[in-house]
């Protein structure tokens, strides 16, 4: 299809497989979609094609849809159903009404999403309606009702659902539609009749290749085993659909299999095995939300790109029709050549502080654009920091309540011993998280003043001990602090306590067990104070130490590595440098990977001048 595209001509033929290529990978690669859409909404309108330009905005929506930009996806639907009306296209009508049954779905307004199915069922049946549309619609309307617990009418569309995939010779259709039904005689707890078409819809999908969809079905027929207590072959076909998510990057897939793989250790009561994969799927759940929000933010960009070119089309214009009225100025200036020099002179001397005027408003907006686009990305970083780094610790909490939930419902006294554990853990990293963004919202205002004063090194090292002796045991990491007696520094005591906190913290998140940390606190020659923590951690390599160090002097910025690497943010270590630079110190930072990492903290030992 791509290499059609190329050759074909600007013209209504381009239109339609531009539109192709949206919808062929809406699902798959909804962000290279928009592209396509884009290009193929803006050629059907500068040809006047309305039919092409219908499809490419039901397609377009889809994309935003997928992409979690509801708001625009429903316009895009609105203006398609328009369309639809003024070309009497009834297929247009139904997909533009199934459309925003569907968006108002996913957005939990089931009342909206009822009334447009409805609408698109008065028309569905009628002439020029095609399968596939008829096929969407009754698929949307099975899982709403489905939802809403109305299981005869979900029963009853998803029926006919399978019929029409049946009729047509929709393999792939048919094997999904197979297991709609299975999921719904699990959800009646009739699982014997689940288990068979389940294993119907499989065997249907197996010679496809369609390997997102059979990981999709082994997944549910593993919960209907595992709610008949056949454990094994559970495990063995969540396994096996683990396989295939890979194969097939489908991360959706690897997430549920992750959450089966923890219950059905979980049955078997082997409880730590359950825990390590209840882990992966924490892990995954953020990898997942992170680049949702990445792609959420493509397809604005997307969005925004468009939009400026249209600007900028507009402003060509503007430009041509004011060169037109020049040009007209001009021959009037060589007509009033006759009447004397003098009116030639003053016409030209207006001309040429007009044109100043236009090139000093010129700059003026450009400055303005430039500084209000600066002002938009850094906002955009900070909620973007403040929406990641959030997700970790409340993940920790959810995940803590299911365990103590788990815990119960199973008897285990053991584990809920382990428990207070884990919940001062999640504790101490939120509390920390929240100190970190307070102090920097509060650092980039200006507002944050420094009262330095002596502190003693040993009442700081020991109260850091203090603070995380039990997460460095729950970790079994060995956290040690050199004595250093009468050893004073000149300082902030919140700052520094804030640096201390964000340096031990990152190093006990990075050290795995059986590591080390040591504290470490000297005078210089030069009569400053140097204080340094020094873990065994995986360390990290030159490049990302680099790139690390470079996006922390500027602005908290999401770093990280495929290999041997540290995430996160970044918000700890500006905050730190920002902080030391303060209290007129320096900060560095030396890592070697599989060796550990040392950070100094270089301070006065007296008031600065």
């Amino acid at each position: 299809m791509l290499r059609r595209l190329v050759v074909q001509p600007l013209d209504t033929g381009r239109v339609r497989l531009l539109a192709a290529l949206c919808y062929e990978l809406h699902d798959s690669d909804p962000t290279r979609a928009l592209r396509y859409g884009e290009q193929a909404v803006a050629l059907a309108t500068t040809l006047r094609d309305q039919p092409g330009q219908l499809h490419a905005l039901l397609n377009l929506s889809s994309c935003y849809a997928n992409l979690s930009d509801g708001p625009h996806a429903l316009r895009l639907q609105q203006q398609a159903l328009t369309l639809a009306r003024r070309l009497r296209d009834t297929d247009g009508i139904v997909r533009a009404y199934t459309g925003i049954g569907g968006i108002h779905h996913e957005r939990n307004d089931t009342v909206n999403a009822l009334r447009n199915y409805q609408w698109a069922l008065e028309k569905v049946y009628s002439k020029g309606v095609k399968t596939r549309t008829q096929l969407m619609l009754f698929g949307n309307l099975g899982n709403l009702y489905s939802y809403l617990g109305r299981y005869a009418q979900a029963l009853l569309y998803t029926r006919r659902a399978l019929q029409l995939a049946r009729s047509t010779g929709d393999k792939a259709g048919e094997s999904l539609y197979l297991a709609h039904l299975g999921t719904h005689y699990y959800q009646q707890n009739r699982l014997d009749l689940a288990e068979g078409l389940l294993r119907e819809a499989i065997t249907l999908v197996e010679p496809l290749r369609s390997y997102r969809i059979e990981a999709g079905h082994l997944e549910m027929l593993a919960i209907v085993l595992l709610l008949k207590d056949q454990l094994d072959e559970a495990e063995t076909l969540t396994r096996r659909a683990l396989r295939l998510a890979r194969q097939t990057a489908s991360q959706e897939r690897l997430l549920d299999g992750y959450n089966l793989m923890a219950e059905i250790n979980a049955s078997r009561r082997q409880y730590e095995q359950a825990f390590e994969w209840q882990n992966r799927f924490r892990d995954l759940n953020d990898s997942l939300n992170s680049r949702s929000r990445l792609q959420t933010l493509a397809a604005l960009q997307t969005r925004y790109e468009t939009q400026g070119k249209e600007h900028q089309i507009k402003l060509l214009t503007q430009q041509g029709e004011l060169q037109n009225l020049r040009n007209q100025k001009l021959w009037a200036v060589v007509g009033a050549l006759v009447l004397g020099l003098g009116g030639v002179f003053f016409l030209y001397l207006k001309l040429r502080q007009s044109r100043a005027a236009l090139a000093a408003n010129n700059m003026a907006l450009h400055q303005a654009t430039r500084e209000l686009r600066e002002v938009a990305a850094s906002k955009d970083r900070l909620y973007a920091v403040v929406a990641h780094d959030l997700r970790g610790p409340v993940t920790s909490f959810v995940g803590v309540t299911e365990l103590i939930e788990f815990y119960l419902r199973k008897g285990d006294e053991n584990g809920l011993r382990r428990l207070p554990v884990l919940v001062r853990q999640s504790a101490n990293s939120l509390n920390s998280l929240l100190d970190n963004l307070l102090s920097w919202a509060v650092s980039q205002t200006g507002e944050l003043v420094s009262q330095p004063e002596w502190l003693s090194v040993d009442e700081l090292f020991t109260e850091i001990e203090e603070l995380y002796r039990t997460t460095a045991e729950a970790k079994q990491i060995r956290l040690t602090a050199s004595e250093v007696p009468g050893l004073q520094v000149w300082s902030d005591l919140n700052m520094t306590r804030t640096i201390l906190r964000n340096l031990v913290g990152n190093a006990l998140k990075f050290t795995p067990s059986g590591g080390h940390i040591q504290l470490d606190a000297a005078t210089t020659p030069d009569h400053s104070v140097l204080l340094t923590v020094a873990d065994s951690g995986r360390g990290m390599p030159a490049e990302q130490l680099d790139a690390l160090l470079r996006d922390s002097a500027s602005s908290p910025m999401m770093v990280s590595a495929s290999n041997n690497s540290r995430s996160g943010t970044g918000l700890g270590l500006p905050l730190c440098r920002a902080f030391v630079e303060r209290l007129h110190g320096t900060l560095t930072v030396e890592s070697t990977l599989g060796q550990g990492t040392v950070v100094q903290i270089r301070f006065p030992a007296r008031p600065a001048a």
